[in-house]
């Protein structure tokens, strides 16, 4: 395809995109509404992940060590612990007396209930180990109980189960409605297209008499379809720039249990995925309506 050919196509384009303001308004408000819907469940969705993530930083496997051993040679587990699972991705040595300072700190003002068991400390030496993959709490439980010098263990493998149960399901969801809010976009804009060139088929026909070939026809709706998806794919990004930071975050900030992930940080992901999806549906949904109008 010729430079010139490229530029004629784009001034029809626009030129078209003039004189059917109103289609092209509604196109745009189309393609923006299902990009903001879907963008609204996939920020949920990042969130859930993100909270997921910091329930899951929290569950740790606490491995006790044998009492008859002293000081020094719990300390020297570590090692072992470590070889006992490759899941294994951390492993801190707590003494008993770290583990009753923490427990002091904890009770705060009723810290003077632990007065007097620094000489006969009744916590144990203990390990505090993070592993890489949930569904493996358990697995990995057993084999550091098979430890030589570990008394018991303590893993809330069914936490964990839980945790894992609930970011497939996120993920589940939020692919699905992803999917079905595609299929919903392709759909209304192909509609719309539709009717934009059901009030244009005298001058397709009009093309096809005087000689143009199906491309030639095709090309400046396909890049109209992508002018519009793509305007409105922006028009998307602002509109959930401004739902996400002044309305969702302003309204829960005093009650998430969590930190919500920044705007910023996923606008250029946010920007690439808005405006790609917004030229997909654009220039696929214009491509496939015009198909019945080029039979004439």
């Amino acid at each position: 395809m010729k430079w010139y050919n490229i530029s004629y196509f784009i001034r029809e384009a626009v030129s078209s995109i003039g004189k059917h303001r109103v289609m092209s308004l509604a196109a745009i408000g189309v393609i923006a509404a299902c990009l903001l819907i879907m963008g609204s469940f996939m920020m949920v969705a990042v969130n859930v992940e993100s909270m997921l993530q910091e329930i899951e930083s929290q569950n740790e496997i606490l491995a006790y060590v044998n009492d008859t051993m002293d000081d020094e040679e719990a300390a020297g587990l570590g090692d072992s612990i470590r070889a006992a699972s490759k899941e294994i991705t951390e492993v801190t040595y707590i003494s008993k007396a770290e583990a009753l300072e923490t427990f002091r700190e904890e009770l705060g003002d009723d810290s003077d209930l632990l007065d007097g068991l620094e000489g006969d400390n009744p916590l144990r030496n203990r390990y505090c180990v993070k592993i890489k993959d949930l569904s493996k709490t358990q697995e990995v439980a057993e084999a550091i109980e098979s430890v030589d010098g570990i008394a018991d263990v303590s893993a809330r493998s069914d936490v964990s189960d839980k945790i894992v149960q609930i970011r497939h399901l996120a993920t589940l969801t939020c692919i699905i409605i992803v999917l079905v809010l595609l299929c919903v976009a392709l759909f209304i804009i192909s509609n719309t297209v539709n009717l934009a060139l059901f009030n244009r088929r005298e001058e397709i026909a009009i093309m096809k008499m005087i000689g143009a070939n199906n491309s030639f026809v095709r090309s400046p709706f396909m890049i109209e379809g992508l002018i519009l998806g793509i305007i409105g794919a922006l028009l998307a990004l602002v509109l959930q720039w401004i739902l996400y930071t002044y309305i969702i975050k302003t309204t829960l900030a005093d009650f998430a249990l969590f930190e919500l992930i920044s705007f910023r940080s996923m606008f250029w992901y946010l920007l690439g995925l808005f405006v790609g999806m917004g030229a997909l549906v654009g220039g696929i949904g214009s491509g496939f309506t015009i198909r019945k109008f080029l039979k004439v």
